[in-house]
């Protein structure tokens, strides 16, 4: 695992007033999930459903997929290592820069790795290797390949078998979800998220999702019990309130939007293109790691320091949009950097 992923403010000893580095929702957790999962807290004294089945099939109802289509996670992390272990060996291609435990677990695992770059993908793109691992919406650049581009690459190359990586799909309008067409994709795995939108990263609770014969090769290396009994009792509220989850994205991608033009307007940073709540930009006055510890000393500010992405240069950056509040506080203190 590399050091330095977002949401770090631990390591800070002063208060963070609004954290940027973070791709969770930052409406935070509805308060009725937290009272659900407060007068659950006495079964932790017996062990949790060792499989998560209950839960697995809510989703699988849920999501129109046949039984054994879906495997619970400890997070999508965890998934992305059962994955890499399952093919211990393989020949593997990470489309990058993007999330590093995807390279990671794959080393681990001694896969040959290769890499491949996102501006390059299209959808005739030719891969030779037993695996690709493609994150869509892309974190940390924002980019997205429709479900068109998608359905064509992969169909293009019917050996390889895909990891596709949808932790931030709900956040968007441009990327779809490849789940309804899993029935007819026998080369492909969709890692899902429960923490982005429902703000309980620190639960760890996702899921893998593929035709049954493929998911059971990966099933065969999960340990029982991986997911415990408070983020079980999540995820059944989760699946029983699934109105009280939905994002504002109208408005989350007009924020955004705001504060992307306003990053933009100040020629000290070269600000890339997003599809979603969270954008790259690039500090050309100094590096990312001295403008993060400067936002945090002086303004309790926390961003993503991305320079450690696979690809990404000293001055890359990464924030998630806030409340208006908070995004306008982050305008001021951008405009500050530059006058230091």
């Amino acid at each position: 695992m590399i050091q330095g992923h977002g949401d770090d403010a631990y390591l800070f000893n002063r208060p963070i007033v609004a954290d940027f580095s973070s791709n969770v929702w930052y409406g935070g957790t509805q308060e009725k999930l937290v009272q659900h999962i407060a007068g659950k807290v006495s079964g932790v004294g017996h062990y949790p459903d060792a499989g998560a089945v209950k839960l697995q099939h809510q989703i699988e109802q849920r999501k129109e997929l046949t039984p054994g289509m879906v495997m619970m996670t400890n997070g999508g992390t965890e998934a992305i290592y059962l994955v890499a272990q399952a093919f211990s060996g393989a020949t593997t291609t990470v489309v990058v820069p993007s999330f590093a435990e995807y390279a990671d677990a794959c080393k681990l695992h001694k896969h040959e790795l290769s890499y491949f770059f996102w501006e390059k993908l299209a959808p005739d793109t030719r891969f030779i290797t037993d695996l690709v691992f493609i994150c869509n919406p892309n974190n940390p650049t924002a980019q997205v390949m429709s479900e068109e581009g998608m359905l064509q690459l992969i169909q293009f190359n019917s050996r390889t078998i895909f990891i596709i990586d949808e932790a931030y799909i709900q956040f968007t309008r441009n990327a779809i979800t490849l789940l309804p067409r899993l029935h007819q994709l026998s080369n492909v795995l969709v890692i899902r998220s429960l923490t982005k939108t429902c703000c309980i990263p620190g639960l760890r609770l996702g899921y893998l999702a593929g035709q049954k014969s493929l998911l059971d090769k990966v099933r065969a290396f999960r340990m029982p019990w991986s997911v415990n009994s408070l983020a079980l009792e999540a995820g059944y509220y989760i699946m029983d309130h699934p109105e009280e989850f939905e994002l504002p994205l109208d408005s989350l991608l007009a924020d955004t939007y705001k504060l992307w033009e306003g990053v933009r307007k100040m020629p000290e940073f070269k600000v890339f293109p997003t599809n979603t709540h969270y954008f790259l930009f690039e500090t050309l006055t100094g590096t990312a790691a001295a403008l993060k510890l400067w936002l945090v000393n002086n303004y309790g500010i926390l961003i993503r320091d991305a320079s450690n992405f696979y690809g990404l240069e000293q001055g890359h950056c990464r924030v998630a949009c806030r409340n208006q509040e908070d995004n306008q506080l982050l305008i001021t203190a951008l405009h500050q950097w530059t006058l230091s």
